[in-house]
């Protein structure tokens, strides 16, 4: 599950302490959640090619819009449906109508009070993709769903204004899931440059579990990350598909005051090896003073040692005397 907060400006008001945000809390996986309205649309996903050899077929989402029509009315299902519309006709893998197989989809949304009492507003996208596309996101234990809460810290209720911005959301997050499920390296790579946090993180779950060594700079790039979730998923990630020579930048972007980090570093530097993880990890399996912490430091040296090369030692050594 991941999860992360964006805070977005209303268009149209001034800063300063009359300011409007929006927070939006985004979660991606494998939920399962009831949602007080659903909502359908009958709309085409174009989702392009994995690979020339391996071309993906368009979609057309199949969704009931029953439920809203029988609660809001149809003038507010209609309403939904041009929403959802709209922001597919921007996206690169969306299109709004295409001819091919249908999916089964649903979007859904409430309007609640977070524990503090501000309104939020949840919004879900889930599509249930065919075959070919499921097993691609199945390789990278992904599902084509994604959620959003946007928190409205002005206290409004406002579903004309706030929908829009979470179906948009939704839909981004939809587009880089099946980017780093059928895209090429360069395209995954591109997703780890992305401006959005969360895009990032699924960036870097991709790369770990496709194995794509060839972006272990890209992924090395991303250690001194500002924000601490990309920071620790891109050492466990560089674990996977980097090597010894990144042990040096590894150790100099180490944040050992974080537990959870430290245990990733260990974990990344014994599956990375070589004499500078070996050093730092004799050093830190002597040195730590959080047992848990220290027991980790030492099955991690004792990886890498089993890895290393019996030391050649010179005929006077051998021989017992000293040079």
């Amino acid at each position: 599950m991941v999860r992360g907060r964006l805070i977005e400006a209303v268009p149209g008001v001034a800063a300063g302490p009359q300011r409007r945000a929006i927070v939006c809390s985004v979660a991606i996986g494998r939920s399962t959640r009831r949602w007080a309205a659903i909502v359908g649309l009958g709309l085409g996903v174009a989702c392009g090619e994995a690979a020339p050899s391996a071309p993906l077929p368009p979609y057309a989402l199949s969704l009931d819009l029953s439920s809203v029509a029988s609660r809001e009315g149809r003038d507010r299902a209609a309403w939904v449906r041009e929403v959802v519309s709209s922001e597919l006709s921007r996206r690169r893998w969306f299109r709004d109508a295409a001819e091919g197989p249908m999916l089964p989809a649903h979007l859904s949304y409430d309007e609640l009070r977070s524990d503090e009492g501000v309104p939020v507003l949840r919004v879900y996208l889930a599509v249930d993709p065919e075959d070919d596309l499921r097993a691609q996101l199945d390789a990278i234990e992904s599902t084509l769903d994604a959620y959003v809460e946007l928190e409205r810290r002005d206290q409004t209720v406002d579903l004309q204004r706030d929908l829009p911005v979470a179906v948009e959301r939704c839909l981004a997050l939809l587009e880089a899931k099946i980017t780093v499920a059928v895209g090429t390296a360069d395209e995954v790579g591109a997703r780890l440059e992305d401006d959005d946090v969360e895009i990032v993180l699924i960036a870097l779950d991709a790369v770990e579990r496709r194995g794509l060594r060839e972006l272990d700079d890209a992924v090395y790039a991303l250690l001194g990350h500002a924000d601490e979730r990309v920071a620790m998923q891109a050492v466990e990630c560089l674990g996977v598909v980097g090597g010894p020579q990144h042990a040096p930048g590894l150790l100099r972007s180490a944040r050992l005051a974080d537990r959870a980090h430290a245990q990733r570093l260990y974990e990344a530097l014994a599956n990375l090896g070589g004499q500078h993880a070996r050093g730092f990890l004799q050093f830190a399996a002597r040195n730590e003073e959080d047992p848990e912490l220290a027991t980790w430091a030492e099955h991690a040296l004792a990886r890498v040692e089993a890895r290393q090369p019996a030391p050649t030692l010179s005929p006077a050594v051998t021989r017992g005397h000293r040079q």
